[in-house]
């Protein structure tokens, strides 16, 4: 059974991101801030992981998802980052192209996202057909810039 850990200062996004993956066969943890997150991605080792881009500070996600790719063994599992930027504010991310490698996120999807999407997204990454390094999924490659 695959392990996700969800990241996110929503404990009502949490719990239901939570109880529908569930429901979907993963096992999943679930952190409500950085620090957190860290702590159990260390201890816990998840296959996925999905952030939140604004907790703590506007650009918390950010940098939890730099420190889980500097832990041992994590580097290159997939990272999710969901958040409500692009509705809120017009903001789009973009983690392809030239200059987005500090970005160390796989994917961004915007909030609210639907459990049916969010789902196959995890399918999609844990079936590694969008895995860090897999044929045409490295930083720049065609196709690279996703939104949800």
């Amino acid at each position: 059974m695959a392990r996700l850990l969800i990241v996110d200062d929503d404990a009502d996004l949490l719990a239901g991101q939570k109880a529908f993956l569930e429901g979907s066969g993963y096992e999943v943890e679930t952190a409500l801030s950085v620090a957190e997150g860290l702590e159990k991605a260390a201890a816990w080792r998840p296959d996925l992981v999905i952030a939140d881009l604004m907790m703590e500070h506007y650009d918390s996600g950010f940098v939890f998802c730099k420190k889980v790719r500097e832990l041992p063994g994590l580097a290159q599992v997939p990272i999710l980052m969901q958040t409500a930027a692009p509705r809120k504010i017009g903001f789009t991310f973009e983690t392809g192209g030239p200059g987005r490698e500090w970005m160390k996120v796989d994917e961004v999807l915007t909030k609210p996202v639907p459990l049916e999407h969010l789902l196959g997204k995890v399918e999609q990454y844990l079936s590694g057909k969008n895995a860090p390094g897999a044929p045409g999924n490295a930083p720049g490659a065609p196709g690279r810039t996703r939104h949800a």
